[in-house]
């Protein structure tokens, strides 16, 4: 049971690190000055997200059949080098490389990092406390990203690839860190890979609350990264030099850790899917009100999509593992990373189209108007499943 505990403190050391990539406020301005279109920067997160797509079920399955401690390493190893790619190059093919890389690195964490935790507190009689530790270590994830937004932006006006080498650095140290996980006793699938997976896909085929996760996953998987890669173009379009960048990125990060810590304790005790469609609301908002009401203030706005990005991964990971067996969960919640990526991969070559062509509001629009009409259908199937007392009402 030491072991276990000892995860417990690892954990967050290792989520910190591997979160620690602090080119965030300056990745677009960085690419623009590589030579890159919005569309191409668009193109290349397409990239990334279909690379993730096609990685994430065989990772899960590594992780789930063989060792989460190994998924990890690699997923800190993969992450440093596609980083010091961006750094060595200076066009669009080797950028591409870059992101698939990525992709599978980002793919070998999602899922075993999560699984780990709740397999550790289970262990130990303490996996109500998934949350909490969750929310706890999203925190200072988001502090640490909010001093490194600051550092971003100084260091980028001092060497533009200084941010992307202290990144690299960071994720390596994550890899180092992995290392020291602990394996949880758990009963590994007997079956092979591709009955592994389809196994795990039967769970969310005919489990209503993962199915509805995933479709929330679709949705949501879309949204909250899209909204990462609008700032840069709101920002501009109401006129904040770059160096202010960090700044804004700063605060955003302290709104984050104040949810993951702070919102994550109160609304713990809620129906899971009501809080993650009420985030889904606030998405909708954060995009459509910032495009009628353009001007700096409405950066107010834009910050509600940080109580997102620290309630929805809690949130959706604690629902998702509260319903799967050891044995399938990293692979499941992998699916739900596929899913969301699969989105992404699809709809963000559009919204790159839209900026290039229309411009920043119709760009804030479309993604408000789509994210809209996905909650109100989400909420329709959650009261289509409670109607026809498919599962308890939760």
């Amino acid at each position: 049971m030491e072991a276990y505990r000892k995860n417990l403190t690892i954990y967050p050391m290792y989520r910190f690190m591997i979160n620690m990539l602090i080119i965030g406020p300056i990745l677009v301005p960085y690419m623009l000055l590589k030579g890159l279109s919005y569309t191409q920067i668009m193109t290349l997160q397409s990239i990334a997200a279909i690379s993730t797509f096609l990685f994430e079920i065989p990772t899960g399955s590594i992780a789930d059949k063989i060792s989460r401690k190994l998924s990890l390493f690699f997923s800190g190893l993969l992450i440093s080098i596609s980083t010091i790619i961006y750094i060595l190059f200076d066009s669009f093919f080797p950028f591409a490389i870059a992101e698939i890389i990525f992709g599978l690195g980002f793919t070998f964490s999602s899922g075993a990092d999560s699984a780990i935790l709740y397999e550790s507190l289970k262990k130990l009689g303490k996996s109500s406390e998934y949350q909490q530790r969750e929310g706890s270590a999203l925190s200072y994830i988001f502090i640490g990203q909010a001093a490194g937004s600051i550092a971003s932006s100084l260091l980028y006006k001092l060497n533009p690839d200084i941010p992307f080498w202290i990144s690299a650095f960071n994720a390596f140290t994550a890899a180092l860190i992995a290392s020291f996980f602990v394996e949880t006793e758990r009963e590994k699938s007997e079956h092979s890979y591709a009955m592994h997976v389809l196994k795990s896909a039967g769970i969310v085929i005919k489990s209503p609350r993962v199915f509805w996760a995933m479709l929330y996953s679709f949705l949501m998987g879309f949204a909250i990264r899209i909204g990462f890669w609008l700032y840069q173009p709101y920002f501009s379009k109401v006129n904040i030099d770059v160096v202010y960048f960090g700044t804004i990125f700063f605060l955003f990060n302290l709104v984050a850790a104040f949810s993951s810590r702070v919102l994550v304790k109160k609304f713990k005790d809620e129906r899971p899917r009501k809080v993650l469609l009420w985030l889904c609301l606030l998405m909708a908002i954060s995009f459509i009100l910032p495009a009628i009401f353009v001007s700096k203030i409405a950066l107010v706005i834009i910050a509600l999509q940080q109580i997102v990005r620290g309630l929805h991964p809690t949130t959706l990971r604690f629902y998702i593992n509260h319903q799967i067996e050891d044995k399938y969960r990293a692979t499941v919640i992998s699916m739900s990373g596929l899913i969301s990526n699969l989105s992404f991969a699809l709809l963000a070559p559009v919204i790159g189209i839209v900026l290039d062509s229309k411009g920043t509001v119709p760009a804030y629009i479309t993604v408000g108007l789509i994210t809209l009409s996905g909650t109100f259908l989400l909420y329709q199937i959650r009261k289509l499943q409670k109607s026809k007392k498919v599962i308890p009402q939760n």
